[in-house]
């Protein structure tokens, strides 16, 4: 399961999450729930496989395997057939949480998670605009796939475009999803 705790991001992260949550309460006065930091390899390939064909999911682990990232095929290929709707486009090292290096939030109004975006546009834009300011990148902005709850650290929604196997890997092992 996803932690919720903000200690499990990065030192800088956990500092711009405090930062997000700090605006909307002072701007917006709504609380901010942050839902899923730090989010389990074998978490992100069961959210990655359920909306995929055999055929997408044995693709992908061809991928993997093929730039040197086996440990990731075996995970995705290990948590076996999942069902759901579509919800990431990240196969498990593609998510910034795989690194401590995200957040999802949503708005509280009234104590109560203001799931739906369009009934509550603007403390989701209230959201969006803190983590704006924070110097985060927020998933609301995105053109494709748009994912109003996430927040990230850097540019881009694939870490693996910016590291090799072995960065990768040291990098999911410091954060304990990789046994050593």
């Amino acid at each position: 399961m996803a932690s919720r705790k903000l200690g499990d991001l990065t030192e800088a992260m956990r500092d711009k999450a405090e930062t997000v949550q700090r605006a909307c309460k002072e701007a917006g006065e709504f609380e901010l729930l942050i839902y899923c930091t730090l989010r389990p390899l074998e978490e992100q390939a069961r959210l990655f496989r359920q909306s995929r064909s055999r055929q997408q999911i044995d693709l992908k682990s061809q991928k993997f395997r093929s730039r040197g990232l086996v440990f990731l095929a075996d995970i995705l290929e290990s948590v076996g057939p999942c069902y759901g709707d579509h919800v990431t486009n990240a196969a498990p090292g593609e998510s910034w949480h795989n690194y401590g290096q995200a957040f999802d939030a949503v708005p509280l109004i009234g104590g109560k998670p203001a799931w739906n975006y369009m009934k509550a546009r603007s403390y989701w834009d209230a959201y969006g605009e803190a983590v704006r300011q924070t110097g985060l990148y927020w998933a609301g902005d995105w053109q494709r796939f748009r994912e109003y709850p996430h927040a990230q650290l850097n540019p881009g929604g694939n870490p693996l475009k910016s590291m090799n196997a072995d960065e990768v890997y040291t990098a999911l092992q410091e954060n304990g999803l990789l046994s050593r």
